[in-house]
């Protein structure tokens, strides 16, 4: 892993996080804030927009980072099932619970 890199994320914006190969784990404080958002769990199934930001441990935003949630790319909720979400991020099918979801901030579009 690099440290203190300067890769660009999906919209252009420069992380200054964390990068293992054109990956970008954000590691400012405790969250990556390029803007508010709202939580992605407050979104109903069919909305979407951008991800803005990234909260929780370092692993956990790694983690997300690697499903492809990074700030700038298109998100949407597919369905909703007993408080679990499938998710599409770059084109793919992602389900999660709750709490994760939770980590994970949106600007709708």
């Amino acid at each position: 892993m690099i440290s203190n890199c300067n890769c660009d994320n999906a919209d252009g914006r420069t992380c200054r996080g964390n990068c293992t190969d054109n990956m970008c784990v954000p590691m400012e404080n405790d969250s990556f804030n390029s803007e508010s958002g709202v939580p992605l769990v407050t979104a109903k199934v069919g909305e979407g927009g951008r991800v803005v930001r990234i909260s929780g441990k370092p692993e956990t935003r790694k983690f997300l980072c690697e499903l492809g949630f990074i700030i700038g790319e298109r998100i949407s909720v597919v369905s909703e099932n007993s408080g679990n979400l499938i998710l599409d991020v770059k084109g793919s099918r992602i389900a999660m619970d709750r709490m994760m979801a939770s980590k994970i901030f949106f600007a709708p579009a």
